[in-house]
């Protein structure tokens, strides 16, 4: 059985940012591939999505401080939030 990776508290506190729910609503689309890119088995991101995340981040807001996983943790928390269970 796998466990979801448990977002740090300040990725929590990033879900409900326009930039994330903007990067999490881009991602509704994605195919089932390009989302195994971007999780890895415990439901964490990946390296690349971390850094991805965070500098497109840093772009859309200007905010540069942000810890590498914290936006790409919040980026997953809010997807799954939107994703319909089935």
């Amino acid at each position: 059985m796998t466990t979801i990776a448990a977002p740090a508290p300040a990725a929590v506190d990033l879900t409900g940012h326009p930039a994330v729910e903007e990067m999490a609503r881009d991602l509704l689309v994605a195919t089932p591939n390009t989302l195994v890119a971007l999780e890895r088995e415990d439901g964490g991101p990946t390296a690349l999505f971390m850094a991805a995340a965070r500098d497109r981040f840093a772009e859309r807001t200007g905010e540069h401080g942000q810890r590498m996983g914290d936006v790409a943790h919040a980026v997953l928390a809010r997807l799954r939030e939107l994703r319909p269970t089935s």
